[in-house]
């Protein structure tokens, strides 16, 4: 979810990336993604996903920016974002909804994305959820279904 719309410092260049786009270099949409997901210099990495790892093939990427929260507290805040790639180069789509912590096995589709995240379970303490949770994106509407 977008917390923020305005112009934040420049990312230099991603050094984590997860999931299918970590084989190539996807440092030059830094710029974007600090603008829209507010990444800001001293922020953990975004961490990206994409339907292919080649950033000249892939068409549609999905970026997790987890953030310690701006005003202060022990919060961690989290924007995600759809990326999409047009002639001109990559745009950003919209917001995302999804929650949770480590997203992992991003899998694209035609017209959507299904992936998982770790949420706290019933009984879990808040510093260790368990609950896998399993999310759908629809890469046209930008709506989003929890699956279980």
């Amino acid at each position: 979810m977008l917390t923020r719309g305005t112009l934040a410092g420049l990312l230099l260049a991603f050094s984590l990336f997860s999931g299918p786009a970590l084989a190539q270099d996807w440092s030059f949409i830094s710029p974007l993604t600090a603008q829209v997901l507010d990444v800001r210099p001293g922020d953990s990495a975004p961490i990206l996903f994409s339907d292919n790892p080649d950033p000249g093939v892939a068409e549609t990427a999905l970026i997790f920016h987890y953030f310690d929260n701006r005003d202060g507290g022990n919060a961690t805040m989290l924007n995600v974002g759809l990326f999409r790639r047009k002639p001109d180069g990559w745009h950003f789509t919209g917001p995302v909804e999804v929650f949770g912590t480590s997203p992992r096995e991003a899998n694209f589709y035609p017209g959507q994305v299904r992936l998982k995240t770790t949420m706290p379970g019933p009984n879990d303490p808040r510093c260790c959820p368990t609950l896998i949770v399993d999310w759908v994106v629809d890469t046209d509407t930008l709506q989003v279904w929890r699956l279980n």
